[in-house]
């Protein structure tokens, strides 16, 4: 986050550099102008998948998590087309080149708000007016000679429909629960409608409205009261899900399911490095926007194939995300290389058995679920092997390669499980038996 310095009037460099207005070319634009034009887009729909990954933590519906996990991701895979048409044009994207400051402000200070229902207005506010500025950029190109740049806009412009009516819906008739919640409501309206304002005509900021905010990135996420939480017991059950209480399909292999179920946790991790690490490649962002929508879409999957099944939520235990306090920037390299060096590569030898089980027991759904995670999960190994070294070199100033973080990410690991020192060693360097001793089996011979 910023630190929303007081200014009398925004410095003009802090904006983007180029607007229809400032184009003197006559009917046609050059390749250089599109290009610039481009840019402006490229870095409000950045904002806007930092937008939909920073509040995901803040929400309770889950319904609504995995929209904004799946929103998040568009925005992202939007900002991949148009970087991938830029570098086609003159006036391309630099490695470390990142959303003007005035901009991200913008967008920072619409997000700091109050409850759902005022998010969802900025969010709104925030994709029509990208919609608005592509339209008019739609107009002003030539068939022929921008038929690349307009092929990539109206793949963003097929999901604004979807997007405008999604968000309007979360914001549309809440407010007129109580006079005080209509109240921050119509407030909030009137400072958003000011914000936009004051970055439009390069103004001073107009003051917040005095209430506090519920997100983005709130220090401990917000769990959806239909799921109970799970209280970790730091001195029993360090192996990942071996508590018998957290659910009643321990000795049964749809236990796989409730252990997809509780991957939002992960995902939610994932929001929280996507929104505070600022200065990663955009190659890096777009696939951390990949592997967060993947946890969630496995969070989906199990609680879909768990009711399907006939279990209620209420039997089961789910964790919390987020670091519960604030944190220094090595928390997000840790956690990265946790997740994509010991979590996920000790999944697949399960997935696999409980896929062949779940063929074995006439269960089609429940095997392709494991079949499209097992796909999904190698992917984020490889995000790890190509990310994790350059987390650890860009946050913690830590110069080690990919192999060696994973080593390193193994030995933490044992540590954690209490394993004797000298066995460390031996252990971290047979993963086979690493993953024994970081996670349980399941019981693949009972359905």
């Amino acid at each position: 986050m910023s630190n929303h310095p007081d200014k009398s009037k925004l410095d003009h460099e802090e904006f983007l550099s180029t607007s229809f207005s400032d184009i003197k070319v006559g009917q046609f634009l050059r390749p250089q102008d599109t290009a610039k034009l481009l840019k402006e887009l490229v870095w409000n729909c950045f904002e806007l998948s930092r937008l939909a990954f920073g509040w995901m933590p803040a929400l309770e519906d889950y319904e609504l998590k995995i929209q904004l996990g799946r929103f998040g991701y568009l925005h992202a895979m939007h900002v991949k087309q148009l970087s991938e048409r830029i570098a086609e044009l003159p006036d391309k994207l630099g490695f470390k080149e990142r959303s003007p400051q005035a901009l991200r402000e913008l967008y920072e200070r619409g997000s700091l708000a109050p409850n759902s229902e005022t998010f969802f207005y900025s969010y709104f506010v925030f994709v029509r007016n990208l919609y608005d500025r592509i339209e008019e950029l739609s107009l002003r190109l030539d068939t022929i000679l921008d038929a690349p740049t307009m092929d990539v806009l109206d793949l963003l412009l097929m999901k604004k429909q979807e997007l405008l009516t999604t968000l309007r819906k979360q914001f549309q008739f809440v407010p007129s629960e109580s006079d005080q919640r209509r109240q921050i409501f119509q407030d909030w309206k009137l400072y958003v409608s000011n914000l936009w304002h004051a970055y439009s005509s390069r103004q001073v900021w107009p003051p917040a409205p005095g209430v506090p905010p519920a997100g983005p990135v709130p220090a401990e996420g917000k769990l959806d009261p239909r799921f109970p939480h799970y209280s970790h017991k730091p001195d029993q059950y360090k192996k990942a899900y071996s508590d018998p209480g957290m659910s009643p399909l321990q000795d049964s292999i749809q236990q796989m399911h409730y252990i997809n179920a509780t991957e939002m946790s992960a995902a939610e991790s994932l929001s929280y490095l996507y929104y505070a690490v600022q200065n990663m490649p955009l190659a890096f962002y777009f696939d951390l926007a990949r592997h967060l929508w993947d946890e969630t879409r496995h969070f989906a999957m199990g609680v879909r194939r768990l009711l399907q099944l006939g279990y209620s939520l209420d039997q089961f235990q789910f964790f919390k995300s987020g670091p519960g306090k604030q944190v220094e920037d090595s928390w997000y390299a840790d956690m990265y290389a946790s997740l994509t060096m010991v979590a996920e590569p000790c999944s697949f030898i399960k997935k696999r058995k409980a896929a062949e089980a779940f063929w074995e027991f006439g269960d089609a759904l429940s095997a392709i679920h494991c079949e499209f995670d097992m796909v999904d999960e190698r992917m984020h190994v490889d995000f790890g092997k190509r990310w994790g070294h350059e987390l650890f070199k860009t946050l913690k100033n830590d110069l080690i390669t990919a192999q060696k973080l994973s080593e390193r990410a193994r030995l933490i690991r044992l540590e954690y499980l209490d394993v004797p020192l000298e066995e460390r060693q031996q252990i971290a360097k047979n993963f086979p038996a690493f993953c024994g001793f970081s996670t349980v089996e399941l019981s693949y011979s009972k359905y």
